[in-house]
């Protein structure tokens, strides 16, 4: 059983682009052949700089590391699969850090996380 993040608004399942920013991460179970939604997990970091909406983060070591705390505290860690519009410098080696591929797709693919996951399930292996 192969578990996918997707960065989503809440249970619409509408895929946010800024992936730091999303309000939630729908994590899927994908045995091969179909999806399953097994929970949506808040996304700490979003939660946390909700006041600093704009701001740039340095590619630095100790912001890689603040990013990397929030992939596990959003329970990413569970994942092997993360399927983005745009995920930053940051958040990029955080994933990395924790073992997680980034699936990159585009708005052409959709807007919900359902019908894009099906669009990419030959990713998924």
């Amino acid at each position: 059983m192969v578990r996918i993040a997707v960065p989503v608004e809440g249970e619409n399942l509408r895929i946010v682009t800024r992936t730091g920013r999303a309000p939630y991460f729908a994590i899927f179970q994908f045995d091969g052949e179909r999806f399953q939604l097994e929970k949506l997990t808040e996304n700490t970091h979003a939660k946390e700089h909700r006041e600093g909406e704009g701001h740039q983060e340095a590619h630095t070591e100790e912001e890689i590391a603040h990013h990397h705390h929030h992939v596990k505290a959003s329970q990413l860690g569970e994942c092997q699969f993360i399927v983005v519009r745009a995920v930053g410098p940051n958040m990029r080696e955080a994933l990395k850090r924790e073992g997680i591929k980034i699936v990159k797709v585009s708005q052409k693919d959709g807007e919900y996380a359902p019908e894009v996951l099906e669009k990419v399930k030959g990713e998924f292996k």
